[in-house]
C-alpha cells in the first residue's frame, strides 16, 4: 500500500477521537464561562472521561471485531459492547451522586446527555472503521488486480518475444544450412533485433522511431530470401517524430503475422504491404498481406496476434481500436491508438 494512502487511512481512523475531543473540550470550557471551575471539572470527570473511555475502547477493541467476526462471533462483542456502555454509565450515574453541588441538573437529565455524547461517538467510531475497512480492502484489491494485469503482460511478452525471435532464427537456419552467402548479413540484421529487445524492450514506453527501426531490420530480414521478395514488400512511414512513444514489441507482432500467414514466399503474385502514420498524436497502423490457401481456412490468426490483441486492451484499454479480419483476397489488420 503507497504511503499517501497509508496516511489516509491513518487520518480517518483518528478523525472521530479528534472530533470528539474538540466537542467535549469546547463544552467544557463554555461551562467554565458561565457556571464555574467546579461544574465544569464536575462535566469533565462525569461525561468527558467516563464517555471517552468508552469510546476509546470500543474503537480498540470491539469495533474491528464487529467488522470481522461471524454471526456468533458478533453477537459476543456486541454484548461486550453493552456491558463497556452499561459501565462507563454507572459510572457516570456513580459521580454524579457524589457531586455535592446544590444547583446542579437532574440525574435524567444527565444520563440522558451522556447516553447522547456517547452514543454520537460510538457511531462516529463505527462508521470511521467500517469506512477504514472496505476502503482498505478496494484497495488491495485494486492493487491485487494492477499486479495480475502486470503479470500478464510480462507473460505475454515473454511469449511473443521468442515467437518472433525463434521464427527469425529457423529463417536464418535454412540459409546457413544450404550455404548461402546471404546468412552473415542475416545473422548482423538479427544482432540489431537482439540489441533492441536486450536493451530497450524493459521499459514500458520506448521510441516510436525505434519500434520502426525494428521493423524495417524485420523486413530486411525477410528481403534477403530471395530476390523477388523485395520487390513485392512496401513499407510507407509517416509522421514520426522523436518525442512519440509506444509500448515496446507491439508493432512488431503485427508484421510477423503478416509473413507468419503470407503466401509471398510461395507465389509470385504475393505481396506484403504495411504503413505507419501518425497524426495529431494519433497512431494509425495498417497491414495487408495476401495469404496461403491453408491460413483462409481458419479462424484464427496464431499466438502472436491473440496475445498483441490481449496486450492492446489491457495497456491502452479505450484509447485503441483494432480491425483484423478477411478483405477479399487479402488479411488487413487496422490498427488506431492514441499516443500517450
Amino acid at each position: 500500500m503507497a504511503e499517501k494512502e497509508e496516511r489516509a487511512l491513518r487520518l480517518l481512523n483518528s478523525v472521530p477521537i479528534v472530533i470528539m475531543n474538540f466537542m467535549f473540550l469546547v463544552i467544557i470550557v463554555a461551562i467554565h464561562f458561565n457556571d464555574g471551575t467546579e461544574i465544569a471539572l464536575n462535566f469533565a470527570l462525569q461525561f468527558y472521561f467516563t464517555s471517552i473511555i468508552v469510546i476509546v475502547l470500543y474503537k480498540k477493541h470491539i469495533v474491528r471485531q464487529l467488522i470481522l467476526s461471524a454471526d456468533k462471533g458478533k453477537r459476543k462483542h456486541f454484548i461486550l459492547l453493552i456491558v463497556l456502555v452499561a459501565s462507563g454509565l454507572l459510572a457516570s450515574i456513580v459521580i454524579d451522586l457524589l457531586q455535592l453541588t446544590l444547583d446542579k441538573p437532574p440525574l435524567v437529565l444527565n444520563i440522558l446527555l451522556w447516553t447522547t455524547f456517547t452514543l454520537i461517538g460510538l457511531f462516529m467510531v463505527s462508521t470511521s472503521a467500517y469506512t477504514h475497512y472496505y476502503y482498505g480492502q478496494k484497495l488491495n484489491t485494486v492493487k491485487a488486480d494492477a499486479d495480475k494485469v502486470k503479470a500478464e503482460l510480462d507473460l505475454l511478452k515473454s511469449q511473443i518475444n521468442p515467437h518472433f525471435l525463434f521464427n527469425t532464427l529457423n529463417n536464418i537456419y535454412g540459409l546457413v544450412h544450404m550455404k548461402d552467402p546471404r546468412a552473415p548479413e542475416m545473422i548482423s540484421q538479427l544482432s540489431k533485433i537482439l540489441r533492441y529487445l536486450l536493451y530497450d524492450c524493459g521499459a514500458a514506453r520506448v521510441s516510436l522511431r525505434k519500434e520502426k527501426e525494428l521493423i524495417e531490420n524485420y523486413l530486411q530480414l525477410q528481403s534477403m530470401k530471395s530476390k523477388s521478395l523485395a520487390d513485392r514488400i512496401d513499407f510507407y512511414c509517416d509522421g514520426l517524430n522523436d518525442q512519440q512513444t509506444i509500448m515496446p514489441m507491439l508493432l512488431i507482432n503485427f508484421v510477423e503475422n503478416c509473413f507468419k500467414h503470407s503466401d509471398i514466399e510461395t507465389n509470385e503474385e504475393g505481396w506484403v504491404t504495411i504503413s505507419l502514420e501518425v497524426s495529431d498524436n494519433e497512431l494509425h497502423f495498417t497491414t495487408r498481406n495476401t495469404v496461403k490457401q491453408e491460413t483462409k481456412k481458419k479462424k484464427d490468426s496464431g499466438i502472436g496476434l491473440s496475445n498483441t490483441q490481449k496486450m492492446l486492451s489491457a495497456e491502452y484499454g479505450e484509447k485503441h481500436s483494432l480491425q483484423a479480419g478477411m478483405i477479399d483476397d487479402f488479411f488487413e489488420i487496422d490498427l488506431k491508438l492514441e499516443l500517450v
